[in-house]
């Protein structure tokens, strides 16, 4: 079961990492809307903090080696906002306010990649940049959160990730072998008497 939901996780991610190379940035140039952070804040928030620290933190290790500035950056940013945002989502029982949610964690988690690129001298980062467009990377994650989030939803909770119908036939079984061990210690209980 555990494997399952790894193995899925991790296609998904990918995924996104390489529709977010060939498809996201180049549709969105100026602005840095990304869809691997979408999906890792949507997975926190659906799946908890668990799975928000250790997937924010492989995927996020995956696009730093991918890019030109120092390892580390949007692993540490992704895994602590998945974490609060994993904490902060069992609050919020609707659907849109799990999409807002996403989409602001995804853009603060842009923002603070900024930001730590900022203060270690990488090129092209500035504090104006985080700033200025923390607003259109909001407005673009909270476009592709809408789309994630419920389809991330969906997986999760299906049935073939959490073990599903032989999951259901095990633990009935597991039931029955349970009330018969009860039942024979109740009827030997009774030939002591």
């Amino acid at each position: 079961m555990i494997l399952r939901r790894t193995c899925a996780a991790t296609a998904a991610l990918l995924t996104a990492l390489l529709l977010q190379a060939t498809v996201v940035a180049p549709l969105t140039m100026p602005i840095a809307v990304s869809l691997p952070v979408v999906m890792v804040m949507g997975l926190a928030l659906v799946a908890g903090a668990p799975a928000g620290l250790s997937v924010g933190f492989a995927i996020g290790l995956i696009a730093d080696l991918g890019s030109h500035h120092p390892v580390g950056i949007f692993a540490l940013t992704w895994m602590q906002v998945a974490i609060c945002c994993a904490k902060v989502g069992p609050m919020l029982r609707s659907m849109p306010s799990r999409v807002f949610l996403a989409a602001f964690g995804a853009a603060l988690a842009t923002a603070a990649a900024t930001l730590l690129l900022t203060m270690t001298g990488s090129a092209g980062a500035t504090l104006q940049d985080a700033i200025a467009d923390f607003v259109p990377i909001f407005v673009g994650d909270l476009l592709l959160a809408a789309i994630v989030l419920p389809v991330v939803s969906r997986v999760e909770g299906s049935d073939s990730l959490r073990g599903g119908s032989a999951s259901a036939s095990h633990d009935a079984g597991v039931e029955a072998a349970q009330r018969r061990t009860r039942a024979e210690i109740a009827g030997l209980a009774g030939q002591w008497r």
